[in-house]
């Protein structure tokens, strides 16, 4: 198995258990032990560490596509060679950087086209999910943020917050709402599968 490969595996495995977090949180909740504001809370601060990670799988991926014994394949030419990850690592900080910043998936396909054609593999995602991995972006800004701005860029551009009442328009009660009943599928649901999805679309295409 690959180096992406596994690195794939292990980002959908760590999704997964915020996932069945939040599904134990909603399974105290109706035992009455919990306030619905502590499961809002819960959702909020498991979608910003899942988002969390889908930044840190963007940048493992770039150096995985650069620098990485997979990079060589046929489809998946290098535009440039480096010696070895901390070569480019000192490329991406220059000048005076004190960290890689890959905050969403445009910034990553954008590095990735510097090194390697087409942009691959985060050109290899699809729209839906593309649609769907950018509204988890403004999303986490909401809850990262908390802003005026953030938060008006949440309400006015995420599909189905402006159906919830007034004064649950904001992250925690969306992600909380039911996105669909058959099959039963929570909104922070929706993001989860679409992050992974996205995370297998990319480790297919390589």
């Amino acid at each position: 198995m690959s180096r992406l490969a596994r690195n794939t595996l292990s980002f959908i495995r760590r999704v997964s258990r915020f996932r069945n977090c939040c599904l134990r949180i909603e399974k105290q909740f109706y035992s009455g032990g919990l306030r619905v504001t502590d499961v809002e809370l819960v959702y909020a601060s498991s979608f910003l560490s899942v988002c969390c990670l889908w930044e840190s799988f963007l940048e493992a991926t770039l150096f995985e596509a650069v620098c990485g014994e997979e990079s060589n394949k046929s489809g998946n030419i290098r535009l440039a060679t480096f010696k070895n990850r901390k070569h480019l690592s000192d490329l991406l900080l220059f000048p005076g950087k004190d960290y890689i910043s890959i905050p969403n998936l445009k910034r990553a396909e954008e590095l990735a086209s510097l090194f390697v054609t087409k942009g691959r593999p985060f050109s290899s995602i699809g729209e839906r999910y593309r649609s769907l991995i950018q509204q988890a972006v403004l999303i986490r800004n909401a809850i990262a943020h908390q802003s005026p701005f953030s938060l008006q860029e949440f309400r006015h551009k995420i599909p189905g917050v402006a159906a919830l009442p007034r004064q649950k328009r904001t992250p925690g009660p969306f992600l909380r709402h039911q996105f669909r009943i058959s099959p039963s599928q929570r909104r922070y649901e929706l993001y989860f599968a679409a992050f992974q999805s996205a995370a297998n679309e990319i480790a297919q295409s390589w």
